[in-house]
This record gives structure tokens, C-alpha cells and sequence, in this order.
């Protein structure tokens, strides 16, 4: 049930992580059409301030705050459902702060079972730059990544040693890619090719097929499914350079926090092998300023210890 709080913060409730992993795959479509919280039809518009960031387009942010969209999404161009794709990155990330958090994931695999870690994120949504540490399990406590500067590390306590990773690694050979930990700019990375409108469980959906105008991304075509009216992602289909289906992206829950709707489930299926997936739950979400050292090899070498 869908609550609202004086913080202005929409949340819903859930049940446990293991056993949802287990049964989530009959039911995602479903669930991500009819569990979707998000703003109203109307709500709070997203925006940022006038920090120009690394990697972002200039007025990326300021372009985004009076954008008219079209009532009528048969009447969406190429160039409005940019405008939407945009809107949804930005309110999907933290531009006027800092955040951190912890990051439960469930994976399901044929061949390791069912595994669950946890990771506390650190983020500066603004400098594209993120430090994660493993919580558990024990064996792999301690064990880091960081992007900065463009460039991606991952570390060992164990070895003390930094070994280069990127953006299209997959995170421990799940379903999860290093991509999905940063902040959403699909509307930098990716340009409109085709547009089509249809339903998605009780929602009407606009439908964007991109292609990927660099090599940084894991996935050189997506199509998304945005609902018009709360400006939200239900579903993203990732795929191959021949067009074969890799990964179905779904984000089932949201949360505000201030001027952002951060998706708090996300669920990773693999496209080739139906018996693999995660899902990858937000908690614990803070916006307090973080130290510029956090951000650091020398940080993350100090707290992996």
C-alpha cells in the first residue's frame, strides 16, 4: 500500500528478499505495473542545480526544469522522449547532494544457487564518482570499487592490490553490471532511433528504442518503458549489437527523497539464461555531504582493512 509521510517520502511495503527472490520472476511484469510508486500524475518536477558535472552536456540540468511534453503521447518526437529519458535520469540521481546507502543483492544462479551480498555505496552524482564496499559475506568483506575521474578500480584487502575494471563488467558474474551502480545518464550515452506507445500491466507506456553513441556502455541497443504520466521507467530490454535480447532490466519500487525518485528494487533477468537474475534493494538512503577524501584510493585501501 502506498503511504505518505511529511517527509515526502513514498515507500512500499516488501516482503523478505530471500523468498522474494525466489518467486519474483513469475510475477515482475505484473509487479511492475501495479507496484510502481513514484510521483502522481502532476508531482514535484525533478531539476538540479547549476553545477555542470562531469561528463554532462552543458544546461543539462537547466533544459530539463520547464520542458513542456506533449498531453498526447502519440504526439511524442524523438527529441521529447529524449527530454523524457532525461527527466527520468536526473530525478532518478542526486545532483544537489551527495548519497550513500546499503545495497542488498539477491542472485539466483543455475549453477551457484541462491547467494545474497551486501555493499554500502557511497555517491557523488555530480563528479559521476562512487566508492562501494562489500558488507558480506565474511569472505569477501573488505573488497572495494571505485570510480573516479572516469576511471574505474576494483580493490583487494587480501593481495592489496587495485586491478582496472569498466563500466560493462559485470559485478561477480551476476546479472549486474559495474554501470548499474553509478548515476542514470542514458540520455547522454544513448540516442533516440524509434518510437511506438502501448501498455505495460494497467499502465499506457511510451516505448524508446536507442542505440548506444559510445563504446563505455554495456549495451549497444535498449528499449524503455516509460510511463508518461509519472515520467518513471517500468522496464528497460538491454540487448546485443545483432539485436539479441541480453538482460531485462525492471524497477519495481521507488522512493522520494527530496526532488528524487530513486528506484530502491531494481531486478537484473539474464536474456540467455532464464534461470539467472538479481535483485538489488536500496536501503538505508542518506543525502549528507560526504568528505572529498572518500573518493580515493587511499580511503578505500584504509577502510578495506
Amino acid at each position: 500500500m502506498l503511504r505518505f509521510y511529511e517527509k515526502r517520502t513514498w515507500f512500499f511495503s516488501s516482503k523478505s528478499i530471500r523468498d522474494i527472490s525466489l518467486v519474483l520472476l513469475g510475477f515482475v511484469i505484473v509487479m511492475c505495473a501495479q507496484a510502481q510508486g513514484g510521483p502522481p500524475p502532476g508531482g514535484p518536477k525533478g531539476g538540479g542545480g547549476p553545477m555542470a558535472g562531469i561528463g554532462l552536456p552543458l544546461g543539462f540540468l537547466e533544459a530539463d526544469k520547464d520542458y513542456k511534453f506533449p498531453d498526447d503521447i502519440t504526439k511524442y518526437t524523438a527529441n521529447d522522449f529524449l527530454m523524457l529519458v532525461r527527466r527520468t535520469d536526473i530525478r532518478s540521481s542526486f545532483y544537489n547532494s551527495d548519497m550513500n546507502a546499503t545495497i542488498t543483492t539477491v542472485n539466483v544462479s543455475p549453477t551457484r544457487g541462491t547467494f545474497v551480498t551486501k555493499e554500502q555505496i557511497f555517491r557523488r552524482d555530480k563528479d559521476d564518482a562512487f566508492l562501494m564496499l562489500t558488507l558480506e559475506p565474511e569472505s569477501r568483506k573488505g573488497q572495494g570499487m571505485l570510480r573516479v575521474d572516469n576511471n574505474m578500480w576494483r580493490y583487494d584487502p587480501t593481495s592489496r592490490k587495485f586491478t582496472h575494471t569498466t563500466l560493462k563488467d559485470t559485478y561477480e558474474n551476476t546479472t549486474v553490471t559495474n554501470n548499474d551502480f553509478r548515476r542514470w545518464q542514458r540520455s547522454i550515452d544513448y540516442s533516440v532511433e524509434k518510437l511506438s506507445v502501448g501498455t505495460l500491466g494497467n499502465y499506457k507506456v511510451i516505448i524508446g528504442e536507442l542505440k548506444a553513441n559510445n563504446d563505455e556502455v554495456p549495451f549497444p541497443y535498449i528499449k524503455m518503458y516509460i510511463e508518461a504520466d509519472r515520467k518513471i521507467v517500468l522496464k528497460v530490454e538491454e540487448y546485443s549489437l545483432s539485436m539479441k535480447l541480453l538482460r531485462t532490466a525492471y524497477y519495481t519500487q521507488y522512493v522520494q527523497i527530496g526532488d528524487s525518485f530513486v528506484p530502491t528494487v531494481q531486478i537484473f533477468q539474464d536474456g540467455l539464461v532464464p534461470e539467472k537474475r538479481s535483485q538489488v534493494t536500496y536501503t538505508n538512503i542518506s543525502t549528507k555531504s560526504l568528505p572529498d577524501y572518500y573518493f580515493t584510493k587511499e580511503y578505500l585501501e584504509r577502510v578495506s582493512q
